[in-house]
């Protein structure tokens, strides 16, 4: 019987600024070549999927970490955060110092101007995820942002105070991924505020739905804490050998990291390829 499977992006299908390696490109077009329906589960917006990912083929999109998922033309699922809930928001992520970017359709919108107001005397860690963040991520400045759907924030801030500040005040609308396992020699502590009820376990479901199959048919891979839904949802659920401690103890299975091809491996171990 064919399967349904979806891939996170970033630390599964590849490290952040890397490209999937040809083996995984590979196994995951073999596997639609064989009847199995792939597709894309990622925190990150349509516009920064990178071109390397996206020229692989799939047959659906999850994006904006869960709150937006599609196939084709066809919009399943699209849950923006409410306006008053984005105003209070933002005006508590300048509060407490934390720089942001807000993710829509048409790219992130970044107040650069709280990165001076955080950090004065801009440290090069500092500047290098600013620069690293506006190549991967699509960035823009919030003065140019259109009137549209916001569906998820990009944080960092310097101090363990402020993310405790931040989980306080935040909390009842927004469950926080951070992001301590994508890149080697980064300090700043920097994560994605996602709505409650609107994750990627629920995109599946609607994919699933909309294929007339059941989450028990789909196979899912992640690394992340904004994954752990989804592999959840999945009838099996697989973390990156590099995924998150959290993600590897709930997960169905454990493959090998993303930069030794363990996507590759259980797609073939399994038969699908």
């Amino acid at each position: 019987m064919t399967k349904i499977l979806f891939f996170d992006i970033d630390g599964t299908l590849c490290m952040p600024g890397e490209a999937p390696t040809e083996r995984t490109v590979s196994s995951i077009r073999g596997a639609r070549a064989n009847g199995h329906k792939c597709i894309l589960s990622t925190g990150r917006n349509v516009t920064s999927i990178p071109r390397e990912v996206a020229a692989i083929g799939f047959d659906g999109y999850i994006t904006n970490a869960g709150a937006s998922a599609a196939v084709g033309e066809e919009r399943l699922l699209s849950i923006p955060i409410p306006e008053n809930v984005l105003r209070e928001t933002v005006d508590i992520l300048r509060q407490n110092d934390a720089c942001f970017a807000l993710q829509t359709d048409l790219g992130n919108f970044s107040d650069f101007a709280q990165v001076d107001r955080v950090w004065p005397e801009r440290p090069p860690q500092v500047q290098r995820y600013v620069e690293l963040s506006a190549k991967m991520l699509d960035v823009w400045d919030l003065s140019e942002m259109p009137e549209v759907p916001v569906y998820k924030i990009c944080f960092y801030t310097p101090e363990e105070r402020h993310l405790h500040a931040l989980r306080e005040k935040l909390g009842k609308w927004y469950s926080f991924t951070l992001f301590d396992n994508l890149f080697d020699d980064f300090t700043i502590i920097s994560g994605e505020l996602n709505q409650h009820g609107a994750d990627k376990g629920r995109a599946l479901e609607a994919i699933c739905t909309h294929f007339g199959r059941s989450p028990a048919d789909a196979i899912a891979f992640g690394d992340s804490t904004n994954d752990t839904e989804m592999l959840a949802a999945a009838g099996l659920g697989v973390a990156m050998g590099n995924g998150q401690a959290s993600v590897k103890a709930m997960a169905d299975r454990i493959c090998p990291p993303c930069r030794e091809d363990g996507v590759a491996q259980i797609l073939e171990e399994l038969g699908l390829v």
